[in-house]
């Protein structure tokens, strides 16, 4: 057992960074031993590094206050990364139009990453902005369609984000609600039949009393019923996360 002890002493100390002579020790093989130098290594890192860019609205732009999800994504996935492209008060018209040059680069001397993943988050400044007709609801839809097709077409996986309780009822018209579940009907549709690869939806954790109103303890102004205080951005990360991410290192 002397041996043994000797050769677990050894190869620890060439681990350590130590000098230890001679270092054809640790190639020697003993029945009484089964403890080798290659024990002594690190473990593997196990897990998937993700690579995803975010497209939204004020929720995703970390300029204002925004984007939250993005950064608690970070910190439970240190070796990954995650990019947010958001921009307050854009439109989906608005996200399509830069889409190619924030995620591809397209047209800019940046260098992008090779992303994996794309988040896609947006439709509620084009309800609350818009009259609502069936065109202006192809027209969102079209949008949101472009974007996961120029993603799929240059292999990444599309994760679409249902719209959240946004405060409908502040503007007292019955269209505005109705259009959010229409959508939300859309984007269910695209995950069932596989044109996104996932979609996640956090209205109901969202949601206090009513699918319209947003819940005072997840808003960041107690009167706003659109953004989101930490509390909120901590929802749509752990949903992100449980669905999509949980195997990241």
């Amino acid at each position: 057992m002397r041996t043994c002890a000797r050769l677990i002493a050894a190869a620890a100390a060439v681990w350590l960074g130590v000098a230890v002579a001679p270092a054809h020790a640790l190639t020697v093989s003993s029945s009484r031993c089964l403890t080798r130098a290659s024990d002594f290594q690190p473990a593997p890192k196990t897990g998937r590094r993700y690579v995803v860019a975010a497209i939204g609205d004020s929720i995703t732009d970390q300029r204002i206050g925004g984007g939250r999800y993005m950064a608690e994504l970070q910190a439970r996935c240190p070796d990954s990364r995650f990019d947010a492209y958001g921009v307050g008060g854009q439109q989906t018209s608005h996200m399509r139009w830069r889409f190619r040059q924030d995620v591809f680069g397209v047209g800019t001397t940046a260098a992008k990453p090779s992303y994996t993943h794309v988040i896609v988050f947006g439709g509620i400044n084009d309800l609350a902005a818009r009259h609502i007709t069936p065109r202006a609801l192809a027209e969102i839809e079209g949008n949101l369609a472009k974007m996961y097709g120029m993603a799929a077409a240059r292999g990444l996986e599309v994760i679409a984000v249902a719209l959240p309780p946004w405060g409908q009822s502040k503007f007292g018209k019955r269209p505005k609600a109705k259009a959010t579940a229409v959508l939300n009907e859309w984007l269910s549709a695209r995950a069932q039949t596989g044109q996104v690869d996932a979609l996640v939806d956090v209205g109901a954790d969202l949601a206090c009393g009513s699918a319209m109103n947003l819940c005072p303890k997840y808003r960041k102004f107690p009167s706003d019923h659109v953004h989101w205080n930490a509390a909120g951005h901590r929802v749509l990360a752990r949903h992100l996360f449980s669905q999509v991410f949980s195997d990241c290192r």
